[in-house]
């Protein structure tokens, strides 16, 4: 749903997902068995894969020329092909779609012999290939700076950022005319560009037994969650750069009463898994917050290297490729960063491709529209002087944005009381809910509930939905922190971090009583809820500003800083589903796989035709350059 996208007419392909897992490995045995393509030495540079370092106030360059050691060090990298008739697979998606695997073979995923072609060069310039994707989409790979500065022409220098010092990318990436068409973006060659989780630390002088805290049964009680509802039968995929300590899981668990048990967690390490433990505290939150609204789900936390886009890309692969046996259905995710000054046009377009692979195959992605309000930081805080921006991938059409709101709770029993939108703006700064209007993507058709804000932008507008930052006791100023426990201590914590993780569990409790109905995951969430504008799903938030309180303040219907509010649990839960009348226990229907199939781009089929197929196709392929069939 990019503005500057051409649409181009389907163009389906005569072979199916049954047998592309096949095709690909035969693939890479012809290529094997016959000399290398023969490449007339033109190069096709990728001018967006890169972000100009001389411009950009957040990093400086310590030196252009490397040590011997910083030329010999490893970088991760992805490769994205072009997803064929993208526009078409996204208007299906905003009507409410789920694309069964066959489907999404036949005329969306890009040609798995492509796949195998770039993935077999990569192999010949001595990368190492990290991790497979069963949707032919994304390529990993790894390679020393000084293997990428002779293969893919690229110049390094040393730079720093207030993250540290880094090896990164000064000029854009090549690859050879033949087999650049098929090729969207090369990502992940400057690891100083991270994205930052949503998460502020309020640490509290008192302990445990004087400080007041909300937790998970506090939230579902203000948000009026069914009892009958725990989420059995999903599981929920959480993506960050750092794992969780099971005793604190247990101390979380056991100190708020929540039937959620370790048992239900596990951790899956992609890429090797963290290299620092530096977020650990936003994993801890993510998952206890996440599991404690929804106890009866299984919590899947996949552990990447860093928060880098590439990073991102590959934990979002493997959740895809692991849903189907996994029965994953929702992904909250509680990092972002300004979607102009943070991402690249041709990276978000590599984003959105997997966005919306996950939701066609029924699966919510949930992220957090980010702290600083309509004009975020580097740092994630808000600053009148920074541009007006959303953050991005909250801003993403195939996404779900989660803003934040600041609670108000009766001081005697905690139930709600109201809310505004999470403003802590002063003259130097601030935090606020994040949330404007997009610069790249152009408004789903999904998204409008007739009022002027929506009706009157032509882009995407961010948030959808918004859920506690923070609280305050009614009529007595500010009121408990969210508990975390944390290295076996107690902490208070806020942030649209905590936003998304809540609204990913209450997505699995809504998820499950669409099970109890016979129906399948919601998968997209937009164009499920919006046409809920209005009703008793949603609590109408109507109060507060992010910034901008001229155009970005809240008020009757959508707006820039809660979207369309936060969820009356119960009624959103009975407009989209069954409620049950009796609580389940953890052996609960899961939500019906869509469209039928294994999903991941399929399995079996007769190697001897996927040989010959492949055979054939490579022949061709020498006949006719890649490049000649580059998308429109």
């Amino acid at each position: 749903m990019f503005s500057k996208v051409s649409v181009r007419n389907p163009q389906p392909r005569n072979f199916h997902g049954s047998c592309s897992a096949v095709l690909a490995a035969a693939v890479l045995t012809v290529i094997s068995a016959v000399p290398a393509l023969a490449f007339s030495g033109a190069k096709h540079c990728f001018t967006g894969s890169i972000m100009e370092i001389a411009s950009d106030p957040r990093v400086r360059v310590m030196r252009r020329t490397l040590k011997p050691s910083e030329r010999n060090e490893i970088l991760q990298f992805s490769v994205a092909l072009k997803m064929p008739n993208f526009e078409e697979l996204e208007a299906r998606i905003a009507h409410g779609e789920q694309i069964p695997p066959d489907v999404m073979e036949a005329w969306y995923l890009p040609s798995a012999l492509d796949y195998a072609v770039v993935e077999a060069w990569l192999k010949e310039q001595g990368f190492t290939l990290t991790q497979e994707d069963p949707n032919h989409t994304n390529i990993f790979a790894s390679g020393t700076v000084a293997q990428i500065e002779h293969s893919l022409g690229v110049s390094f220098a040393r730079v720093a950022t207030a993250d540290g010092e880094f090896t990164s990318a000064l000029t854009a990436p090549s690859l050879p005319e033949e087999i650049s068409g098929a090729v969207l973006t090369i990502d992940g060659l400057q690891p100083h560009r991270r994205l930052h989780p949503k998460l502020h630390v309020q640490p509290n002088v008192l302990t445990l037994s004087g400080q007041q805290y909300f937790v998970p049964s506090d939230i579902l009680a203000a948000y009026n969650a069914p009892s009958t509802l725990n989420g059995a039968g999903q599981t929920i995929a959480i993506v960050m750069d750092a794992t969780v300590l099971t005793s604190d899981l247990n101390t979380f668990y056991s100190t708020v009463g929540s039937t959620a048990t370790t048992a239900n967690f596990t951790t899956k390490f992609i890429n090797g898994g963290p290299t620092s433990s530096t977020d650990a505290i936003e994993s801890t939150l993510d998952v206890e917050w996440t599991s404690g609204m929804a106890p009866g789900a299984k919590v899947r936390l996949y552990a990447i290297p860093s928060l880098t886009n590439s990073f991102i890309i590959a934990g979002c692969t493997q959740i895809l490729a692991d849903a189907p046996a996994k029965n994953i259905t929702v992904v909250s995710i509680s990092v972002g960063g300004g979607e102009s000054s943070d991402f690249s046009t041709s990276a978000e377009q590599a984003d959105s491709q997997i966005f919306a692979q996950m939701a066609a195959a029924g699966i919510t992605v949930l992220f957090a529209s980010g702290d600083g309000g309509s004009r975020p930081t580097p740092s994630g805080a808000y600053n009148a002087s920074a541009p007006l921006q959303p953050e991005y991938p909250a801003s993403d059409p195939n996404v779900a944005g989660v803003g934040g709101t600041e609670l108000f709770l009766t001081p005697s029993t905690f139930s709600y009381a109201g809310e505004a939108v999470f403003s802590m703006i002063t003259v130097s700064g601030g935090d606020a809910s994040g949330g404007g209007i997009s610069q790249v993507f152009t408004r789903p058709s999904w998204q409008t509930d007739g009022g002027s804000i929506l009706s009157t932008n032509a882009f995407r507008c961010v948030p959808d939905v918004s859920m506690v930052w923070g609280s305050h006791f009614q009529g007595n100023g500010f009121g408990p922190d969210p508990l975390v426990v944390f290295n076996g201590s107690d902490t208070g914590v806020g942030g649209t971090s905590l936003s998304v993780q809540i609204w990913g569990g209450i997505t699995a409790l809504l998820n499950q009583a669409r099970a109890f109905a016979g129906n399948g995951p919601i998968g997209l969430l937009g164009p499920v809820i919006y046409p809920l504008h209005g009703t008793s799903s949603f609590n109408d938030i109507t109060m507060g500003n992010n910034g901008d309180a001229t155009y970005y303040s809240a008020g009757p219907g959508y707006d820039l800083c809660t979207g369309l509010g936060s969820p009356n649990i119960a009624n959103l839960a009975s407009a989209l589903g069954t409620v049950p009348t009796a609580t389940p226990g953890t052996s609960a229907p899961p939500s019906p796989a869509p469209g039928g199939g294994d999903g991941g781009g399929g399995g079996g089929g007769s190697l001897s035709d996927g040989f010959y197929l492949a055979l054939a196709m490579l022949l061709a392929i020498r006949k006719a350059p890649l490049a000649t069939r580059r998308l429109s």
